[in-house]
């Protein structure tokens, strides 16, 4: 009997693709407004993968990479899906979460990221929450866009959108 692979799951790490995990966004911004909950995201990203790779070589990138997704799970206890958008850069949804509580979780998953052997690497965070009337895509845009300042900032930052 063979496993059934779906196109919608990130096979090394079990992390939903982004088509997948955009879905899950737009979905959860939908049941957000309707019952006037908070939503955010986080976006995860390691700081300067390449050289993980070239110093350290190919596995451990890529261990790098697993144990990064395993982190994001364990930290938030499996609150939301996690989605990965690009090769080091990881997603995690968080229905019903407040800015607050998610700044907190992106600070601990930092934390545990940087004293974590397996994966090696720090991390910079950014943290979006919903706003009234915003769409999915401005969302997820901002979490990606906070991600980016941490990392202009000096990396191993959590930033979220001011």
């Amino acid at each position: 009997m063979s496993a059934t692979v779906t196109p919608d799951l990130d096979l090394e790490t079990c992390a939903w693709t982004r088509p997948a995990f955009e879905r899950m966004v737009a979905e959860a911004v939908h049941v957000a407004r309707r019952a006037a909950q908070p939503c955010s995201v986080l976006v995860v990203d390691v700081d300067d993968f390449q050289a993980v790779r070239d110093v350290r070589g190919d596995l451990a990138a890529d261990t790098c990479i697993e144990a990064l997704a395993e982190r994001i799970s364990a930290e938030s206890h499996g609150a939301g899906p996690i989605g990965r958008l690009a090769e080091d850069t990881f997603a995690l949804l968080l229905p019903g979460w407040a800015l607050p509580r998610a700044c907190a979780l992106a600070d601990r998953l930092r934390g545990a990221s940087r004293n974590d052997p397996e994966v090696g690497a720090t991390v910079s965070v950014g943290v979006a929450s919903l706003r009234p009337s915003e769409p999915w895509g401005n969302l997820l845009e901002a979490a990606e866009t906070a991600c980016l300042h941490a990392k202009q900032a000096g990396r191993d930052r959590s930033v979220h959108r001011g």
